[in-house]
């Protein structure tokens, strides 16, 4: 029996902002409106996070300069969303699970859902949402989702904890999507790079008809472990690289500013932004789209990760903003 009943503690549920306004004495009016966006920081960095979808709302170094796009309706609005239990869309925005269709929206529903505070700090966050009535209409899982913000120095660690309490193994995708300014602060007119580590000339793969992943590789967008981005090789949608040994990415400007971000236990990696918009996504994967022609099955989807009853899995990104290039 793939159902599995667990508490409805917190989940899809607003958090009063008075119960939030302990966190560093600082509030404000978040994306979804009723909650109060909170914030950490040290000598270095200042991070706001939006309670809805535990997504990132800004990294700020101590010059006062903003790292992360900011969100513009007449592009996108999102900033740094957490994907799961999906990566990507889904055919007909359904998937498959035993057999049985379930309603599966574009990245999951992580993103659209308010997460409660667990451990709060100076320099730490700790979120939380847990399976309720409304998550297993689309995922009939029991599951608790973290999500960690901490720093350490001029580091932002973003670590995400899926654990299984049910008794049952359970299917799962987890994907970072954060969206930093392009151009970086003072990078303005500057070509900028993305540059992997070691030289990896890594295959592309791209998004085909309704957004389902192609099933056949492109040559590399990066020469020597290099591509200079620019918004014409987006028209396509996404650049991913299915599977990259790098677990690094830095993107700045030859002897500027740079911004590196780092992962573990993830194997795929997803650039995009929309053409005209000024912002590079730089998206850590564990788990693809499902492929054009294949399943809508979500046990089938490329990446997948399969979780046994009591089992923890995280998965971390760092980022780390530089003024000027190590």
């Amino acid at each position: 029996m793939i159902l599995a009943g667990a508490a409805d503690e917190i989940g899809w549920r607003r958090i009063p902002a008075a119960a939030l306004t302990n966190i560093r004495g600082r509030a404000k009016q978040g994306k979804g409106g009723g909650v109060t966006i909170l914030k950490i920081g040290n000598r270095s960095l200042t991070v706001a996070v939006d309670p809805l979808g535990a997504e990132l709302a800004s990294i700020k170094t101590a010059d006062g300069a903003e790292w992360l796009w900011q969100g513009d309706p007449h592009f996108w609005t999102g900033r740094a969303p957490i994907l799961f239990p999906v990566v990507g869309r889904s055919p007909d925005e359904t998937v498959s699970i035993g057999g049985r269709k379930f309603p599966m929206g574009n990245h999951g529903f992580a993103r659209q859902s308010t997460f409660g505070v667990v451990e709060a700090g100076p320099e730490t966050l700790r979120l939380r949402i847990v399976d309720s009535a409304q998550t297993r209409t689309s995922y009939p899982f029991a599951f608790v989702l973290d999500i960690v913000f901490a720093l350490d120095g001029g580091v932002l660690i973003n670590r995400g904890e899926v654990r299984n309490p049910g008794d049952a193994p359970m299917p799962l995708s987890f994907g970072f999507h954060p969206a930093f300014a392009w151009p970086l602060p003072g990078g303005e007119g500057a070509t900028h790079f993305v540059t992997l580590a070691d030289g990896e000339e890594p295959p592309t793969r791209r998004l085909g008809a309704k957004l389902i992943l192609g099933r056949d590789d492109e040559p590399s967008v990066f020469s020597r472990g290099r591509f200079a981005p620019e918004p014409k090789d987006f028209e396509r949608d996404a650049i991913i690289l299915a599977d990259v040994r790098s677990r690094t990415a830095t993107f700045g400007v030859d002897g500027g500013p740079e911004i590196v971000v780092g992962w573990e236990r993830l194997t795929s990696l997803g650039l995009w932004m929309k053409p005209g918009a000024k912002y590079l996504c730089i998206e850590p994967w564990q788990g693809l789209p499902p492929l054009v022609g294949g399943s809508d099955a979500l046990e089938e989807r490329p990446g997948i990760v399969w979780l046994e009853p009591g089992a923890t899995r995280s998965f971390t990104m760092t980022t780390t903003p530089r003024a000027r290039a190590a």
